[in-house]
C-alpha cells in the first residue's frame, strides 16, 4: 500500500529533523566536553604559572643576596690589594697593614645560589610543562636547565677557591667567621685574636709575600666573574618571569579551581 505523497514528504522531513537534532546533540556534547577539558587544562596552566612565579620571586631574593655579597667581596679584596701595594712600596708599615686587614675582616662571605626548582621538577615529571606555549616552555627550560647546571659548577669552584684562599693564604680569617668581622658587639675577642695571628713571624712572611698578593688577585677575579654570572642568571630569570606574567595576563578572568 503506497502512502500519499504528502505523507512521504512529512515522514522524510520528520526523520531528517530528528537526525539533525541527534547529530547536533552529539556534537554539542562533544564540544562541551572538549571545552570543559580545555578550561581544566587552562586552570592547571595558570596555577602552574603562578607557582613558577613564586619560585622565581624566591630566586630573585636569593640572587640579590648573593650579588650583594659579591659586591662586598670585590670591594674588600680591592682594599687588601691596594694596602698590600702600599706596604710593598714602603708607604705603609706592616703593623699598619695588619690593622687594615683586621678592619676589613672577612673579605668575602662566599654564599652561593641554589634555585628553587620544586615546581619545575613537578611539571617536568607530570608532563604538564609541555602544555605551555612552545616559546614559554623553552624559556622555562633554559632557565632551569642552563642556570642550574652552571650555578652548581660555579658554586663548587667558588667554595673550593675560598677554602683554599682562607686556609692557605689568609689565615687571619680562620680565627672567626664572617659574623664576627662585621662589627658585632658580642665579638670582643676578634681584634685581639686577629692581630695575634697577623703578628706571628711565619704569618707575617706569608702576608708580605708576592704570593699573597697574587692569590688575592686570583680570588678577586673569581669573585668578579661570580658576580657576572649572578647577573646573567638574573637576566634569564627576569625574562622567564616577564613571559609568565604576560601569559597570565591573557587569562585575567579565569577562576582557578584546581583540585
Amino acid at each position: 500500500m503506497e502512502l500519499p505523497q504528502g505523507s512521504v514528504t512529512y515522514l522524510a522531513l520528520r526523520y531528517s529533523l530528528e537526525f539533525v537534532v541527534v547529530v547536533l546533540g552529539i556534537t554539542a556534547s562533544f564540544w562541551l566536553s572538549e571545552w570543559s577539558e580545555l578550561q581544566n587544562d587552562l586552570q592547571h596552566q595558570v596555577k602552574d604559572a603562578q607557582d613558577l612565579l613564586q619560585d622565581l620571586e624566591s630566586d630573585a631574593v636569593r640572587l640579590a643576596e648573593v650579588g650583594a655579597a659579591a659586591d662586598v667581596g670585590k670591594e674588600r679584596t680591592l682594599r687588601i690589594l691596594q694596602n698590600h701595594t702600599r706596604m710593598t712600596e714602603g708607604d705603609m708599615t706592616y703593623a699598619a697593614f695588619a690593622d687594615t686587614m683586621v678592619n676589613i675582616g672577612f673579605p668575602y662571605s662566599y654564599i652561593t645560589f641554589f634555585m628553587n626548582d620544586g615546581t619545575y621538577k613537578t611539571l617536568l615529571n607530570n608532563g604538564r610543562l609541555q602544555n605551555f606555549p612552545t616559546d614559554l616552555e623553552e624559556s622555562i627550560k633554559e632557565y632551569y636547565e642552563y642556570v642550574s647546571k652552571r650555578a652548581s659548577d660555579n658554586n663548587a669552584m667558588i667554595d673550593n677557591l675560598s677554602l683554599n684562599y682562607f686556609v692557605g693564604h689568609h689565615p687571619m680569617c680562620m680565627v672567626k667567621g664572617d659574623e664576627f668581622s662585621m662589627g658585632a658587639e658580642s665579638d670582643l675577642d676578634w681584634p685581639a685574636s686577629a692581630r695575634f695571628v697577623m703578628n706571628l713571624p711565619n704569618t707575617q712572611e706569608r702576608y708580605k709575600s708576592d704570593e699573597f698578593y697574587v692569590q688575592t688577585v686570583v680570588y678577586r677575579n673569581r669573585i668578579v666573574f661570580h658576580k657576572s654570572l649572578i647577573q646573567r642568571y638574573e637576566n634569564i630569570r627576569s625574562k622567564v618571569e616577564s613571559e609568565l606574567r604576560a601569559y597570565l595576563a591573557e587569562h585575567p578572568d579565569l577562576e582557578i579551581k584546581v583540585d
